[in-house]
């Protein structure tokens, strides 16, 4: 997994939205927070300043097992 955080922002206003590491995906916005593990994923986030949907997508493909593709956010 991911030594230093990868942060996932909103494609449309670049609010920080969540972060990845090796703990798993940490969504935190006051005093509430989830953490999505395991290697397949795939989350909806709606933009707490704009309102847009961004979508991370994690997956295992056939890469060694300390490799984890990540998508940017995306349209759903």
């Amino acid at each position: 997994m991911h030594r230093t955080p990868i942060d996932f922002r909103c494609k449309k206003c670049r609010a920080l939205l969540a972060k990845h590491d090796s703990d798993g995906l940490a969504i935190r916005r006051g005093d509430m927070q989830t953490t999505v593990t395991g290697t397949d994923f795939t989350v909806s986030v709606t933009c707490y300043r704009c309102r847009t949907l961004n979508v991370v997508t994690s997956s295992m493909r056939s890469a060694p097992a300390t490799s984890v593709p990540l998508s940017r956010p995306t349209a759903a």
